[in-house]
């Protein structure tokens, strides 16, 4: 299948929006993964998901999509993000989470310590120039910021390039006292591309007509974007009464009673800071029209649930995935046609769009 050549003009007045085929194309939904999404940085655990020392457990990175195996280790010295793949046949090692002063293959015993160092390996007395660096388990960088863990399979830009932006305008809340409230965690299955749904969160126009209840709370006049090279903010003031946050002298937004601050950091995660604490949100692509999203909630001020911006998030979410849903629906009509976009409240679209379809081109935007 011919891969669907898109890339917008430079200037958001200017450009238009994808063609419909660009979002169903399966050759743009493969580079994506491969170009986009395995060169990002990935949200991988919450620190409350790290178990004391010796300890490791599996996780999958993007299950349905790059379903990479991976196993977080803590050795009592460092947490590792290591390969969960033996470097013998390539049996899964880790199969559930344990205390563990080392790791054992299942299929053949080959052993590694909670480093990924090779051990041992019955069966091998004979073989020659071995065991070498590749029979160790391959270790991934493993960052942490806001309470949480990244990591990449190869990252292309440096994590304080993409942790920087989140902190200066979030790094002040108290992340360290806030407490996961799994009753609050999500997962949302439906059937649109997994831009569409990052598209709808970086654009507020849609906000006075979808969600009359975010409406009640915010201050639509003053909402702003604001664009970074890696993602962007949008920052909603409260409306009197409601719940705001104290914004210390310093800080971008001192002097405004802000009821949210909602990050977007490409390509899939979305960081939606409320009083009341803060809820993360992973974009997993489950194929070129199916996507899933997971939600977890961090709480630092209980009093405050169900209060403001942050109030009702499963309305909220369930208003935005019918929409969604159904805007995918309508581009794989026939009468579909390619739009242009709203300049003030869709340069976020416009600068993921740009980003994306500079790595799956392979090339540079008009």
């Amino acid at each position: 299948m011919k891969l669907v050549d898109w890339r917008p003009h430079e200037d958001v007045a200017r450009a238009e929006l994808p063609p419909p085929a660009w979002y169903a194309d399966e050759s743009v939904y493969a580079r994506s993964l491969e170009r986009v999404f395995t060169p990002s940085w990935q949200w991988i655990a919450s620190a409350h998901e790290i178990a004391a020392a010796p300890s490791a457990r599996p996780v999958v990175l993007l299950p349905g999509s790059l379903d990479e195996p991976l196993a977080l280790t803590n050795d009592g010295e460092r947490v590792r993000c290591l390969s969960n793949v033996c470097t013998h046949r390539a049996m899964t090692v880790v199969e559930r989470a344990c205390s563990t002063r080392g790791l054992r293959c299942p299929y053949h015993g080959r052993r590694f310590r909670l480093d990924g160092r090779f051990e041992s390996a019955p069966g091998f007395e004979d073989a020659v120039d071995f065991p070498r660096a590749e029979d160790d388990l391959q270790e991934l960088p493993l960052e942490r910021a806001l309470g949480q863990f990244f990591t990449s399979l190869a990252p292309e830009r440096p994590f304080d390039e993409f942790a920087r932006p989140l902190l200066e305008r979030v790094g002040h809340l108290p992340f360290d006292r806030a407490v996961h409230a799994p009753e609050r965690d999500r997962e949302f299955v439906f059937d649109a591309p997994w831009s569409m749904y990052v598209e709808n969160y970086l654009e507020g126009l849609h906000i006075p007509y979808l969600h009359a209840g975010l409406t009640a709370a915010i201050e639509w006049d003053s909402y702003e974007h604001v664009l970074w090279g890696g993602g962007t903010w949008q920052i909603a003031d409260a409306k009197p009464g409601e719940p705001a946050f104290d914004v210390p002298a310093g800080h971008p937004d001192h002097g405004r009673r802000v009821a949210a601050w909602y990050a977007m950091v490409f390509p899939n995660l979305m960081v939606n800071a409320y009083p009341w604490g803060v809820s993360l949100n992973l974009v997993r692509p489950l194929g070129p029209s199916r996507t899933a999203v997971r939600f977890a909630s961090f709480v630092w001020d209980a009093a405050l649930l169900g209060k403001g911006a942050g109030g009702d998030l499963d309305t909220v979410e369930r208003e935005d995935e019918a929409a969604v849903v159904r805007v995918a629906r309508g581009a794989r009509a026939r009468l579909a046609r390619t739009g242009r976009y709203a300049p003030r409240h869709e340069a976020g679209m416009h600068a993921l769009h740009r980003w994306v379809a500079e790595r799956v081109a392979g090339g540079s935007a008009l």
